[in-house]
Formats: structure tokens, C-alpha cells, sequence
């Protein structure tokens, strides 16, 4: 007998992959703040667990579209969507993965602020994307829409200045490589998070 096929809500995958971004980020900041590099191992393991759950998701919605006969929203703006969302979860694992492979052996001061800016950029994703089920709520989706652009606007600005002393005060070059490496990857972070919302916002000015 043939199995019924299981029913997807798209938006409710879309807060459910928005969940695993915020579920890696909280466990890299307890990584940052208590560093132990003898630990680097075991979160890269814990947050690649966390990346293939969301990327099964994101697989699963992606399967389940293709023979969708009436979406809620075009094709188009779901891919779209399900694909930012999932290179979100994707770039945090390659920064706990980049803390292995690079072998940092002490933290940098000015990492804990990326982290809690990281942090605070997820939760207002998760947040948009759970007002985003009512396409209804225009207001309030902007509202988060501008949050997320101005959170990334201060993450350039955390770049700018952490690269900038980096390459003043660091003498070691494979420091200096190592640490460009990782701030390169949480610069992608809120870049990750600005093209959801400019996503969202595309979508709601289409179907607005």
C-alpha cells in the first residue's frame, strides 16, 4: 500500500531552519566564552549534528515543492528563502569548523562582541520569520526587516575595526591569516541574516 505523503507547512520550515541558526549560535557563544581548544572537536561535532538536521529539512521542503501543486507563495521566493535560511545554519558551522582546523589556541577580545551581535541577529530573523506565517502583518515584518539591516550594519562595522586592529597590533602572519579566516566568516554571518529579510521583504511587497 502506498504511504501518504508526509505534509510540509513551508513557514513553519522556514522558523523551524531559522531555529537551528539560533540553536548553533547559542552553542557557539558558550564555546567563545568558556574557550577551551581541547573542546574544538566536540562542538564542531555537536554544530555539524545541528547543520545536517537543518540541511534535511531544507531538502525535505525542497522535495515536497516540486510536485506542490497550488504553493502559498511563488516557487520562486521558497527556494529562495529555504536557501538563505539554510546558508545562515551552514556559515555558523564553518566558523566552529574553521576554530578546529585553524587551531586557535586563544580567543580574541573583541570575538565575544560578534558573538552576541550574532546572537541578536538570529533571534530577530527567528523572530520575522514567525510573524512572516501572516503576510498580513506587513508592519511588523518591516519593522523586523529594518532591524536585521541595522544589526548588520553595525557587524560591518565590527569587521571593519577588528581587521583593522588585527593587522595593527598582531605581528605573528599566520595569526594574522588565521584570524582574518574567522572574521571573514562572521562578517558572512550578518550578511546571511540581511539577505533573509531582504528576502522576506521582496516577498511581502509582492504579496502585499
Amino acid at each position: 500500500m502506498k504511504s501518504k505523503r508526509e505534509e510540509i507547512d513551508y513557514f513553519d520550515t522556514f522558523i523551524k531552519n531559522s531555529e537551528y541558526a539560533l540553536e548553533e549560535t547559542k552553542i557557539l557563544k558558550d564555546f567563545i566564552w568558556n574557550y577551551d581548544i581541547n573542546k574544538t572537536i566536540e562542538i564542531e561535532n555537536i554544530v555539524h549534528k545541528i547543520e545536517n538536521e537543518a540541511d534535511d529539512s531544507h531538502h525535505k521542503l525542497i522535495n515536497f515543492l516540486i510536485s506542490d501543486f497550488l504553493p502559498p507563495i511563488e516557487r520562486e521566493d521558497i527556494i529562495n528563502l529555504s536557501h538563505r535560511i539554510d546558508d545562515l545554519v551552514d556559515n555558523i558551522d564553518e566558523i566552529v569548523i574553521n576554530f578546529n582546523i585553524l587551531n586557535i589556541e586563544k580567543i580574541r577580545v573583541d570575538v565575544t562582541n560578534f558573538i552576541n551581535l550574532l546572537e541578536r541577529c538570529c533571534i530577530d530573523v527567528y523572530e520575522m520569520l514567525t510573524k512572516f506565517k501572516n503576510l498580513k502583518k506587513f508592519d511588523e515584518i518591516k519593522e523586523k526587516v529594518i532591524i536585521i539591516n541595522n544589526l548588520e550594519d553595525e557587524g560591518d562595522k565590527l569587521y571593519q575595526n577588528a581587521i583593522k586592529d588585527l593587522y595593527k597590533d598582531e605581528n605573528n602572519p599566520i595569526d594574522v591569516i588565521r584570524w582574518t579566516t574567522i572574521y571573514n566568516c562572521l562578517e558572512e554571518c550578518f550578511d546571511s541574516c540581511e539577505r533573509i529579510a531582504d528576502c522576506v521583504e521582496e516577498i511581502i511587497m509582492k504579496n502585499s
